[in-house]
C-alpha cells in the first residue's frame, strides 16, 4: 500500500502529502477595465493590438469596457473569439448619486447630482441586451447641456446580467 511509505510522524507525514499532490496551475489575471482607441482621450490602442496583447500575456480573457460606448464590442468579439481569447463586453459609465449626505440631507454645497464611474459588464446575453439599452438610454435621456451619465432610475428593471464594478481611481467606493 501506498500509505505505508508514508513517514509514521504526522508533520513529516504532511509534507510527504503535500509533496506529491501536482503542482496547481498559476492563476491567472483577467483585465477588466481597458479603453481602446473607442475611448476618446482615454486610450489608444487599437482593438486588434489589445487582444494580440492578451495572446501574448497568455490571458483566458480580456474585458473591454469603453467609455460611454459600445463601438468596438463587435470587433472586438469577432478578434478574441478568433484568436481564443474569451471577450467580456462592458461599458464604463457615470452614474449620478442623488447628492444626499449620509444624514439623508441633501448637500447644498454641490450643484447637480454627484457623478462617479462605474464599469457594467455584460455577464449573459440579457445583460448584453441591458447594457446596449442604457447606454442608448444614457444618451437619449441626458438633459441637454449636462455630461452624458447613467441615473438609479434608468438602471430599473434593467440590470438582469450585468455586474457592476464600482471601484477604480474615481469610483464611487
Amino acid at each position: 500500500m501506498a500509505d505505508e511509505r508514508l513517514p509514521r510522524d504526522p508533520l513529516q507525514r504532511e509534507a510527504a502529502v503535500r509533496a506529491a499532490r501536482p503542482e496547481a496551475p498559476a492563476r491567472t489575471f483577467i483585465h477588466l477595465r481597458v479603453h481602446s482607441a473607442y475611448s476618446l482621450l482615454e486610450g489608444a490602442l487599437q482593438l486588434g493590438a489589445i487582444v494580440g496583447h492578451a495572446v501574448k500575456d497568455e490571458a483566458p480573457a480580456i474585458a473591454v469596457t469603453d467609455t460611454n460606448n459600445l463601438f468596438g464590442a463587435l470587433e472586438f468579439a469577432q478578434k478574441a473569439v478568433k484568436d481564443g481569447v474569451q471577450p467580456i463586453i462592458g461599458c464604463q459609465v457615470d452614474l449620478a448619486f442623488s447628492g444626499e449626505a449620509s444624514d439623508g440631507q441633501r448637500d447644498r454645497r454641490r450643484h447637480g447630482p454627484e457623478m462617479s464611474p462605474v464599469v457594467l459588464i455584460a455577464a449573459s446575453e440579457a445583460g448584453y441586451a441591458n447594457l446596449v439599452r442604457l447606454i442608448s438610454k444614457v444618451y437619449l435621456e441626458t438633459p441637454p447641456g449636462e455630461p452624458v451619465h447613467l441615473t438609479s432610475a434608468m438602471l430599473e428593471g434593467r440590470s438582469d446580467g450585468l455586474i457592476c464594478l464600482t471601484g477604480g481611481p474615481r469610483g464611487p467606493i
